[in-house]
């Protein structure tokens, strides 16, 4: 069946404009761009922009999104540690984004997000395991906002530490403490 060709334009408009952020966020913080810097650098005109985002941070969700559906797909493939590894690498080759996205100027509304979207990962992850009979020490949100906090402040610190550690030293330290819900 075809797509109608609306929908591919569509989502060539998003992909532009995702990609013009993540471009930009390699060399400026967050806080200092503007929507007009992204529609410029996508070639995109602002009231295109206003179309199909609110703002710059309804398209920073848009672009975490999309990143969660292709760890999603990446899960199914593989195992939990390449897909933890596939993480890592993807962080450490756009560390000046992350840097400027996450530690230049905090945005508490930013570090939500970014934490929000590895609380629907986990909770999606624990929730699954409980249905194959794994048992947990406490509720699932709970235990999902748990180990979202936890992963998304050490991915924050070893950003910050100037990846003190090894990619294959963090995949063995975070797999055994998620390995209650993330068998081999």
């Amino acid at each position: 069946m075809a797509v109608p060709q609306q929908d591919i334009r569509v989502t060539k408009t998003h992909k532009a404009l995702a990609e013009s952020l993540m471009n930009l966020l390699e060399k400026k913080a967050f806080q200092k761009i503007t929507v007009n810097d992204i529609c410029q650098n996508a070639m995109v005109s602002r009231s295109t922009f206003y179309l199909h985002f609110e703002d710059k941070y309804q398209l920073f969700l848009f672009c975490l999104q999309t990143e969660n559906e292709q760890l999603k797909e990446v899960a199914k493939e593989k195992g939990p540690r390449e897909l933890l590894h596939s993480v890592l690498v993807a962080v450490k080759e756009r560390e000046k984004a992350y840097r400027n996205l996450l530690m230049a100027d905090i945005d508490m509304e930013l570090l939500r997000m970014f934490q929000a979207q590895f609380y629907i990962f986990f909770l999606e992850m624990i929730a699954e395991s409980e249905a194959q009979g794994a048992e947990f020490p406490g509720p699932i949100p709970m235990l999902a906002r748990y180990y979202a906090s936890g992963l998304a402040g050490i991915m924050l610190w070893w950003i910050e530490s100037g990846f003190a550690y090894s990619i294959e030293e963090m995949v063995v330290c975070i797999y055994n403490l998620l390995s209650d819900f993330m068998p081999e």
